[in-house]
């Protein structure tokens, strides 16, 4: 065994070799090549480490299908529930496994080692009126598998989160940037005029969560990811130890999906609350009827709106563009 090993790694390994199920022995392998140092003494372990890697991957994947009547899992797409579907991506040990818990009713895997996460665990947290579905994702590392990118290059907002914790909070955002490039996939801030990027694979709008807020140097390092982005992306401390930045994280989530939420009622009766239509910024009247059917969207002639127009109740036409919590009235 080469020297300098940490106790930690001695640790796991005696776990490793007691675990049972294939999926068992995958989760802690993923935790014995994030503690082997990477150096040329340790080379032909870290070479053994990945060959047991791939076969192991192939034994979990023959148990599930076994499990599933011969299907194996596919983690490719998840369905989008509520008004936007957000990836929680980092590096390994950042918390996302910790937030999704704090904020949602989901209940991931939480543990001290890395790659404890080696499947999506879903939740939904609430804000306001409406869901936003959560997705914490396995982490990035070269271990990273491609369904884990399919996935952020289907959601609609990545909350990349960062350790404050860390000594290296800005080499761990670089690092984080860089796997993502190399799937071609490149984020940008909410201010970003344009998700087109010549080049550049899918572009994602991003904000930054910088977790385990309550260490004592958290304000600095929260400084610096905003230094070294040039204010590009908005930075938000957040700890599920003190609960900092929870109650003001929903808000800045819907934000990040651009989104707006319109309600609607019938001529001549009032207002009872329901759930929004949930549309892109940017949409029209004819959009929003076109959500509720697409009769309505043909026939309706004009629609008045209370909430953004110059008047409670004014008259406008197809094209007005609605705001966050307009309330519209169909006339056809």
């Amino acid at each position: 065994m080469p020297a300098n090993l940490p106790p930690e790694y001695i640790e796991a390994e005696l776990r490793f070799r007691a675990a049972k199920s294939p999926e068992e022995k995958l989760a802690i392998l993923r935790e014995l090549m994030a503690l082997v140092p990477k150096h040329k003494g340790t080379e032909k372990l870290r070479v053994e480490l990945k060959r047991k890697w791939t076969k192991l991957q192939e034994e979990v994947q023959q148990h599930q299908k076994k499990q599933k009547g011969g299907r194996g899992p596919s983690y490719d797409h998840i369905e989008r529930e509520g008004a936007g579907q957000i990836a929680l991506v980092g590096l390994p040990n950042c918390g996302k496994s910790s937030l999704l818990a704090a904020v949602t009713n989901a209940r991931p895997e939480i543990a001290e080692y890395p790659f404890s996460t080696f499947r999506p665990t879903v939740g939904m947290m609430p804000f306001e009126d409406i869901q936003l579905q959560l997705i914490d994702l396995p982490p990035l590392s070269e271990f990273t598998e491609p369904w884990v990118y399919s996935i952020i290059r289907q959601c609609d907002l990545v909350a990349l989160l960062i350790d404050l914790s860390s000594e290296t909070p800005a080499e761990d955002l670089m690092t984080a940037l860089e796997w993502l490039e190399k799937a071609r996939i490149r984020v940008v801030g909410q201010t970003a005029p344009s998700l087109s990027v010549e080049g550049a694979g899918t572009v994602k709008r991003a904000l930054l969560l910088g977790t385990k807020s309550d260490v004592a140097q958290a304000a600095q390092r929260v400084q610096e990811l905003q230094s070294i982005t040039d204010g590009q992306f908005r930075v938000i401390a957040v700890s599920t130890v003190s609960a900092e930045g929870l109650g003001e994280l929903g808000k800045a989530l819907f934000a990040g999906l651009n989104v707006v939420r319109v309600y609607t009622k019938k001529p001549g009766q009032p207002w009872r609350k329901e759930l929004p239509y949930v549309l892109p910024a940017g949409s029209t009247v004819t959009d929003v009827a076109r959500a509720i059917h697409k009769d309505l969207a043909e026939k309706f002639v004009y629609a008045r709106v209370w909430g953004s127009a110059e008047f409670p109740g004014q008259r406008v036409e197809r094209t007005y563009i609605v705001h966050d919590g307009d309330l519209l009235e169909f006339h056809e």
